[in-house]
């Protein structure tokens, strides 16, 4: 295959739309930090755990921003246009791995958000308001997983994408089948997740006679694993330049390995992982109430 001087593979062109990813991902990343600077007034342990999920999705999203202005600016010769080409589509791929886990987590932040301030809010509500602030909650949760499912099924495609091209001919059937079922398996999943999650919130919030504690479950998974598709995602990007012709051109599997995991496998698990977090109840009392109890039946 001859790529053309936009690089475009199955009718789509990676320089093209890159200049206005990079304008998506510096948006996210400056309305993060205004989110950041409202948490900062947080005391709360949710507030703690919400504002370093956003301090890493900020991260992501501004490196983000600047691979994809890198592939703005990619000129295509006349004489290598193979090799150039296979660099502005590893660029890309990995480039839009991390505006959908930084997005992921932006949601996946805001939900937890919605449900603080929900749960701070409704024991002081009459019993006929509670339902709108159970709304509320729960809304934080079916945005996460919007966001998590749409994310998956973006990185699915583009990886499609970038192996067509590499690979210069459509990936065997398997190949395909592979992806999109291993993503399918990945959305499913994260719909269990926030339906269990999102249902047991509910149930507690609705029992006014006790407090709500919410649980935190994987926003440490979630937040490291995004500073290292940061920290990876970026390093092989500005590095792909160094990398011998032959081996993008006539792609090695080791490389194309490396460009999915970050492309595709990395940003899947994060987004389920962040689906994983969304707001729920914690099944086991925190320790001053534990005393209460022990107390009490004493």
């Amino acid at each position: 295959m001859n790529p053309d001087e936009f690089c475009t593979s199955d009718q789509w062109s990676v320089l093209s739309s890159a200049a206005a990813n990079s304008q998506l991902a510096g948006v996210l990343g400056g309305f993060l930090i205004t989110a950041i600077a409202l948490l900062f007034d947080k005391n709360t342990r949710e507030g703690v755990h919400t504002l370093a999920l956003f301090s890493s999705a900020v991260l992501v999203l501004m490196l983000d921003s600047f691979l994809f202005s890198l592939i703005t600016g990619t000129q295509v010769p006349d004489g290598n246009r193979r090799a150039t080409c296979a660099i502005a589509w590893t660029q890309g791929a990995v480039s839009t791995g991390m505006l959908a886990a930084g997005a992921v987590a932006l949601f996946g932040g805001l939900g937890w958000m919605l449900a603080s301030h929900a749960v701070n809010k409704v024991a002081d509500q009459d019993p006929d308001d509670v339902r709108a602030y159970c709304f509320m909650a729960e809304l934080g949760g079916w945005l996460t997983f919007a966001a998590a499912m749409t994310a998956t099924l973006i990185v699915s495609e583009t990886s499609i994408d970038y192996l067509r091209f590499m690979l210069g001919h459509r990936p065997a059937v398997w190949i395909e089948g592979l992806i999109i079922g291993a993503c399918a398996a990945f959305i499913v999943a994260d719909f269990v997740l926030v339906y269990v999650r999102t249902r047991a919130l509910r149930t507690s919030m609705s029992n006014v006679a006790e407090p709500t504690l919410l649980e935190l479950r994987s926003i440490k998974f979630a937040t490291v694993g995004t500073v290292v598709l940061a920290i990876g995602g970026s390093w092989l990007a500005v590095s792909l330049a160094r990398v011998p012709d032959d081996w993008l051109t006539a792609p090695r599997l080791v490389i194309v390995a490396c460009v999915l995991l970050l492309a595709l496998g990395l940003p899947t698990i994060i987004s389920t992982a962040i689906c994983y977090s969304v707001p729920s109840t914690d099944a086991r009392p925190s320790p001053p109430r534990l005393a209460r109890y022990r107390r009490a039946s004493t």
